[in-house]
């Protein structure tokens, strides 16, 4: 296993362990037909929550383009009060702009896989209390597809996710329903040239427990950033791509496809694990990696 991982891993089992706590709870017990759930995820900080009753078939079947959910509907894909979407930053669903703020979720059903989601920011509406179409919601298309595995109880998920955004989807019966979402990023691995250029070339490094010289990084610049490979090789992190997060430091970020990151996806930031500080000494830049407990992980020189 690489040294850098053998610690990253060492250190997430240690936050796991120690979070693993019981929060009782005095909530009353009680029997409904949709029953209550609220899902959420996380992504670089933005949190995407869905708070929903669950109706169920029950024998009601077919769902959609009969009497209880007919074509054209305006229509919440839930039960009881509107199915509440809660977002904590600006993102865009489906390339729309959507605020921070409360939405209770309808949708426009159609026989198409065409379908509209309506975010309104009315979101405290009865199931029944239908509304129309108007200029306060926030319209944004939704794909459909009504040939999905059949589901018995109504379900929203996050089928997937990514380091800048994710998918939402609801299905129910025979539907199901998807869209995708995308968030601000924090941190960007995009820098340009012109201040990436002090930066580039090969650094000598210093084991910062042995206090030898037995390593090598070169950074580069490509598509749009400044992107490192140690030598010898590092099987984990293999080219990477160096983020900056203030002025001279810069985390990891870990690509999806490390052997052919100019086409690849960022999976994983390794911030605050992984950090690169940046200084000028006597004419020549020097760096510092440092881990989140603040051990030297090593040192290193640029060469001329």
């Amino acid at each position: 296993m690489s040294p850098f991982r053998a610690r990253l891993v060492t250190r997430a089992l240690l936050l796991a362990a120690l979070s693993s706590v019981f929060s009782p709870t005095g909530a009353q017990a009680q029997i409904k037909a949709s029953e209550l759930q609220s899902i959420a995820q996380t992504v670089d900080g933005t949190t995407v929550r869905v708070t929903y009753s669950r109706p169920r078939m029950r024998g009601r079947y077919p769902i959609f383009g009969t009497k209880k959910v007919q074509w054209g509907e305006v229509w919440t894909p839930g039960a009881n009060w509107a199915t509440l979407l809660e977002v904590n930053k600006d993102l865009t669903i489906a390339g729309t702009k959507v605020p921070k703020g409360k939405y209770g979720v309808w949708m426009i059903v159609d026989r198409s896989a065409s379908w509209t989601m309506l975010l309104d920011p009315k979101w405290k509406q009865y199931h029944t209390d239908h509304p129309k179409p108007n200029d306060t919601q926030i319209r944004v298309a939704v794909r459909a597809d009504s040939n999905a595995v059949r589901e018995e109880v109504l379900t929203w998920s996050f089928p997937s996710i990514t380091v800048r955004g994710g998918t939402l989807a609801m299905h129910w019966a025979n539907m199901r329903v998807t869209t995708d979402f995308a968030v601000e990023p924090s941190i960007s691995e995009l820098l340009p040239e012109a201040e990436a250029r002090p930066y580039l070339g090969t650094f000598e490094l210093t084991n910062g427990k042995t206090g030898k010289v037995d390593a090598k990084m070169i950074v580069t610049y490509a598509r749009g950033g400044l992107k490192a490979q140690f030598d010898p090789k590092d099987d984990y992190l293999q080219t990477f791509a160096l983020m900056r997060t203030g002025p001279h430091v810069f985390t990891v970020g870990l690509y999806e496809s490390a052997e052919v990151y100019a086409g690849g996806e960022i999976y994983e930031v390794l911030k605050p694990d992984m950090m690169f500080t940046f200084k000028v000494v006597g004419g020549v830049l020097t760096l510092e990696c440092r881990g989140e407990d603040d051990e030297l992980y090593f040192t290193g020189k640029k060469l001329p």
